[in-house]
């Protein structure tokens, strides 16, 4: 996962059990290699998920994840200024833009779009500067975001990659930009 540090990007699922499988990967990933984390579990999949995502991992090591489970109502912007504002060396996840994108104040004309479209950039260069994996997953059936001549919501990260199970391993393939060579890549899922 270190080509993704320095980077946004949207890991694009196609449904509940791959995205628990990439939930298990990263956070496996990231505990195992003791890089604090901090996930905005915005559809409650890393909490409802918790003995599969986290079962595996030693109890000392699953303390480098912070999971922020946001309470009903609450601004999403205020819960994404607290994971910027945590340890910079914290590597974010939000799970899923998908939802991030619905509970964004719509104030009409495109406000929501204009709110996803800074929030991304602010996550993005966030990434950049502090040199932190930003990972964003969406579900694969994404709309096409009015704002942007007809481009997908992903299309506001640096990168896009397509993940899909195949047996007992994750197959991840860079659909936009490219973060390791041949573009595709295996992971076992632990």
């Amino acid at each position: 996962m270190d080509p993704l540090h320095g980077h946004t990007t949207t890991f694009l699922v196609d449904g509940r059990r791959t995205n628990l499988a990439l939930a298990r990967t990263l956070v496996s990933h990231f505990a195992k290699g003791k890089v604090p984390c901090a996930v905005l579990d915005i559809d409650a999949l890393y909490s409802s998920g918790s003995d599969y995502i986290f079962g595996h991992i030693a109890e000392d090591e699953a303390r480098t994840t912070r999971l922020l489970v946001p309470d009903p109502g609450c601004s999403m912007g205020a819960e994404i200024a607290d994971m910027l504002a945590s340890d910079p060396k914290r590597s974010l996840v939000i799970d899923s833009l998908n939802s991030l994108y619905h509970l964004l104040p719509d104030g009409g004309r495109g406000s929501r779009n204009m709110g996803l479209a800074f929030a991304v950039g602010l996550l993005s260069y966030s990434a950049r500067t502090e040199k932190r994996a930003v990972i964003l997953t969406m579900y694969r059936r994404e709309r096409v975001a009015r704002f942007g001549r007809g481009k997908q919501i992903s299309d506001l990260s640096d990168l896009a990659v397509s993940v899909s199970v195949r047996e007992d391993a994750l197959a991840l393939r860079c659909e936009r930009g490219s973060a390791w060579p041949g573009r595709s890549l295996s992971v076992p899922i632990p």
